[in-house]
């Protein structure tokens, strides 16, 4: 089997036989946290999983500590000018809108091997993946008030659809973090393991998927993912970034988003004179 992977700044491919391709977040010194490459990268792989026959089943997880932290704050725009600021808010956007997309159509199975914190984009997306398995000491949490974003990744739809509407509604609107064994509970985790157990039980789920029939693989998901929610997720995530544009490009978001920088600044701040 040869598969021509590409060469990432975010992202660390491997592919292992017979056709099972991890995806490993690297930006382990940041845990992980989303800069625009990221997603962008992301999508492009989303998009070679489509087009590549080959490739049977896709592992998501993070190199490090952290499965993902999110949105890196650091990289929010920094445009001179509100126009370009709103423009450049666009385009990541539409590259998250066409990344979320590509995931709630994906023609192969993907498995989350959850290593470390799961943090917004990095926990919402979990839902839109066939098997979550994750280490015990594993956070999931989505900070969306805070920072005065909204819901995104479908969870809009798929949290109060899979861990029930007041769990939902505790982690969106009140940013409540939930352990491994709480999302196990719940049933958006499906499996809790050590953590040097996490990527060889993601191997060994994926490799013996990658050597059963594709064929009837694929029927079953057609009827477990049933055209019905597959539009019903389509809209939400329309629905989603379009709303999450219009929050990103608000007063509020933008005040809490330098409220949260100098949180971040004045414990670093800390952390340093401690050391000395």
């Amino acid at each position: 089997m040869t598969v021509q992977l590409p060469q990432l700044q975010t992202i660390e491919l491997t592919l292992h036989e017979p056709g099972v391709l991890v995806m490993a977040f690297n930006r382990p010194s940041r845990m992980n946290s989303m800069v625009p490459e990221s997603y962008s990268e992301w999508r492009q792989v989303m998009e070679l999983t489509a087009n590549t026959p080959a490739i049977r089943v896709l592992i998501i997880t993070g190199n490090g500590r952290a499965y993902s932290a999110g949105q890196d704050l650091s990289s929010v725009s920094q445009s001179e000018s509100e126009q370009g600021e709103a423009e450049d808010i666009h385009r990541r956007n539409e590259v998250t809108r066409g990344l979320t997309k590509l995931l709630i159509t994906s023609r192969i199975p993907i498995i989350a091997a959850v290593n470390g914190p799961a943090i917004g984009y990095g926990c919402t997306t979990l839902a839109l993946c066939d098997l979550v398995i994750s280490v015990e000491s594993a956070v999931f949490r989505t900070p969306f008030a805070e920072l005065a974003f909204c819901a995104e990744g479908c969870s809009s739809v798929t949290f109060p659809r899979i861990l029930g509407p007041m769990v939902a509604n505790d982690m969106i609107l009140f940013g409540r973090a939930l352990s491994a064994t709480e999302m196990h509970q719940r049933g958006l985790v499906g499996r809790i393991v050590k953590p040097e157990e996490l990527l060889p039980v993601a191997l060994k789920v994926a490799t013996t998927m990658a050597k059963q029939s594709q064929a009837a693989i694929s029927v079953s998901r057609a009827l477990i993912r049933n055209q019905n929610y597959i539009d019903e997720l389509v809209r939400a995530n329309d629905a989603e970034m379009d709303q999450l544009y219009l929050r990103m490009t608000s007063k509020d978001a933008k005040q809490a988003i330098a409220q949260m920088f100098a949180r971040l600044q004045a414990g670093n701040s800390s952390v340093q004179k401690s050391k000395i």
